[in-house]
């Protein structure tokens, strides 16, 4: 397996944002734990496999493209392309004092 590859386009006060592209099945983010509330925005349909750090559990992740969802701080996951050619992006939202 090959890791995914992440682009940060903007790291501010306010949000980060990253683009996520999976070139191959099997590219991976690794394992890692979500810092901020997310809102998750595929550029590309595909389906993804999450695999939750805490429990082992899986769970297949469909997206389609153009069709944003969020997430929330805390979750610790490793997420692997189901196939070839998947990108989204990635925009955290950091909290304002």
């Amino acid at each position: 397996m090959a890791e995914a590859r992440s682009e940060t386009s903007v790291d501010d006060e306010r949000v980060r944002v990253t683009t996520w592209s999976f070139e191959k099945a099997g590219d991976t983010t690794g394992p890692h734990v979500h810092e901020f509330d997310y809102v998750l925005v595929p550029v590309t349909g595909g389906t993804l496999t999450a695999v939750s750090t805490a429990d082992g559990s899986t769970r297949t992740l469909t997206q389609v493209a153009g069709s944003p969802y969020t997430g929330v701080a805390g979750l610790a996951h490793t997420v692997t392309a189901d196939a070839d050619g998947i990108v989204f992006v990635e925009v955290e939202l950091k909290p304002q004092s």
